[in-house]
């Protein structure tokens, strides 16, 4: 029965490898759909701490830097006697110095400082502070060549000065120019704890909604994938089904071949065992063999029977590893 075996690989092999490409995983286009969402969701959290976030801190940065840019240019023509020379400490009007409490609390500002080109501090909210050098870099390499230094401090860090702060504050160096000459220069703390606040909030809603957005989307992506996968077992099911088909027909075909052939030249041995026993006497060395390949062909015939009554496939280990049918389960 080995040539059975023979004509049952082939289909069993297709089998095996159609079975092997049916994965989500191994399938090429669905593992591209995986991968994409992937990089979608990656990209779109990735935009938010890298893009939307900055620019929301930077419009908080812009627009309260523009704020102390304006408070600036109104404190400059009401504080100096002259805003032609540079600043120093008989630069500022003395009875509008009186005022700064007041200019402070009308403009929200947490302090107040005037520097001379120097870096040298000619006014503050905080008295102790006048007279105190500015030798930062910043101030030397940026606020001196005319461009607005601003930085954010959060609460209860330190400033660019070294002083703690109690709140979020913005520190904004405005320098006063003629000309291309650096005058000296306006540092403003702005307090933007309550537009701080208000800037959290909307980053929190918009990492909210990306964060849904981003998972709602890798989730219906899964579904998808599970639905498809499922619906892959069933087509493999199916195509299991197929092939047993397949095998059981190309068995009972063969069968019904192998049967045809055997059938007679088995009833011809057969006749010709019964003649021989007929004929022999019993006492004849002879007899006894002759009987034997009798029972040998009765045996053939069985099992040229059983094989014309495959109604299935099954198979059974043979010699070598190899399978081959089973006659006795698949003709019950």
């Amino acid at each position: 029965m080995r040539f059975l075996n023979k004509y049952r690989d082939p289909i069993e092999n297709k089998g095996v490898k159609e079975v092997a490409q049916d994965s989500v995983l191994r399938n090429r286009f669905l593992r591209n759909i995986l991968i994409l969402a992937i990089i979608i969701v990656i990209a779109l959290i990735s935009y938010n701490i890298f893009i939307t976030i900055p620019s929301f801190t930077k419009l908080l940065i812009n627009t309260t830097e523009n704020d102390a840019v304006r408070i600036t240019k109104h404190l400059a023509s009401s504080l100096l006697i002259s805003e032609k020379n540079e600043i120093g400490k008989d630069s500022l009007h003395i009875q509008l110095l009186k005022e700064v409490g007041k200019i402070k609390e009308d403009f929200e500002l947490m302090n107040l400082k005037v520097f001379s080109p120097s870096g040298e501090i000619v006014f503050s909210g905080d008295q102790n502070e006048i007279g105190k050098m500015n030798q930062r870099r910043y101030f030397h390499d940026i606020v001196a060549k005319g461009k607005i230094y601003a930085e954010v401090v959060p609460k209860d860090k330190e400033s660019l000065e070294g002083r703690k702060v109690t709140s979020d504050v913005l520190e904004t160096y405005v320098p006063i120019m003629n000309d291309g000459r650096f005058l000296g220069a306006f540092e403003i703390y702005y307090d933007i704890t309550d537009r701080k606040k208000q800037l959290d909030k909307l980053i929190s809603q918009s990492s909210t909604i990306t964060f849904m957005f981003a998972s709602g989307l890798l989730i219906a992506i899964m579904l998808i994938l599970y639905q498809e996968n499922i619906s892959m077992k069933k087509r493999r099911q199916l195509e299991e089904e197929r092939l047993q088909r397949e095998r059981l027909e190309g068995v009972i075909e063969m069968a019904g071949a192998a049967c045809h052939e055997f059938n007679q030249p088995l009833q011809t041995l057969l006749g010709y065992s019964h003649l021989l026993l007929k004929n022999l006497p019993k006492g004849s060395p002879l007899f006894g063999e002759i009987e034997e390949i009798k029972k040998s062909i009765d045996q053939l015939g069985k099992i040229t029977h059983k094989i014309m009554h495959i109604t299935r496939y099954e198979t059974k280990e043979y010699i070598g590893g190899s399978k081959i049918i089973d006659i006795d389960k698949a003709s019950l």
